[in-house]
């Protein structure tokens, strides 16, 4: 199998090093041919060297890493991201199926990621799910108002205020929109609760299902708690989650 040429961006010495170590004892595969202490730099580099994958730290100083990404029309290279970025964005990258590892670096993280990249390089896939995250990121306090939604061929680009819930369905977990629309996703429904709880106004019900507290309409009120959705949709609400479910949305 043919090296794959890559390119380390990174404002601080150090890190660059100690990732270089860890590439050239746990993937060899990977040829650096380029190092960068900046996202100028980088750009610069990127476009001299042409690399099949990037290691892109996010906060540098000046231009940050999404900076340097949204110099691109297209990306024609992987992303690995390489940061002590916080746990939340780090969320986000791994449900938008995106490469990241956390610093300090775990060799085995380090390791899978660079399995992903090489796998994705090797079909020649197009490379459009960083742009789509990109825009998707409000980098100003880094929320997030979007999730990437991968259907076959297709991404869609969903409005996380829009979601009135999410549901496991068989091998799928079907997302219901404002609007009427369903959305289907292979992602774990643990994965959906993971991300849309730090963002706040979403919470797990019972063992099948996530709902966003702002399109409640109603509950039911005795032992046993159901919540009447805006869109007409019920959900009854677990033992376990009853106390939890009324004191966010303020009923108690």
């Amino acid at each position: 199998m043919s090296l794959v040429t890559a390119i380390i961006i990174d404002d601080e010495a150090h890190n660059i090093s100690v990732l270089k170590t860890l590439l050239n004892k746990h993937c060899p595969l990977i040829n650096i041919v380029a190092e960068a202490a900046s996202a100028d730099e980088g750009f610069q580099k990127i476009n001299s060297f042409h690399p099949q994958l990037i290691f892109l730290d996010i906060r540098m100083p000046g231009k940050s890493g999404f900076d340097l990404l949204k110099l691109f029309n297209t990306i024609e290279f992987e992303v690995i991201f390489v940061s002590a970025f916080n746990e939340y964005a780090i969320t986000a990258f791994e449900f938008n199926a995106l490469g990241y590892i956390l610093k300090p670096i775990d060799f085995s993280k380090l390791i899978s990621s660079v399995d992903k990249a090489i796998e994705k390089i090797n079909v020649e896939e197009k490379n459009d799910s960083v742009l789509h995250f990109i825009k998707t990121l409000e980098e100003k306090n880094d929320l997030i108002n979007k999730i990437a939604i991968h259907q076959n061929e297709k991404v869609a680009l969903i409005n996380i205020s829009e979601i009135i819930s999410v549901e496991a369905k068989n091998e799928l977990c079907e997302l219901k929109l404002m609007d009427g629309m369903s959305h289907y996703s292979s992602k774990d429904l643990k994965l959906f609760e993971d991300m849309l709880e730090k963002i706040g106004n979403f919470i797990r019900v019972n063992k099948g299902a996530v709902i966003n507290i702002n399109h409640i309409k109603g509950y039911s009120k005795g032992d046993t708690c159901t919540l009447q959705m805006m869109n007409n949709s019920e959900f009854e609400v677990s033992r376990r989650k009853k106390t939890e479910v009324l004191r966010r949305v303020n009923f108690i």
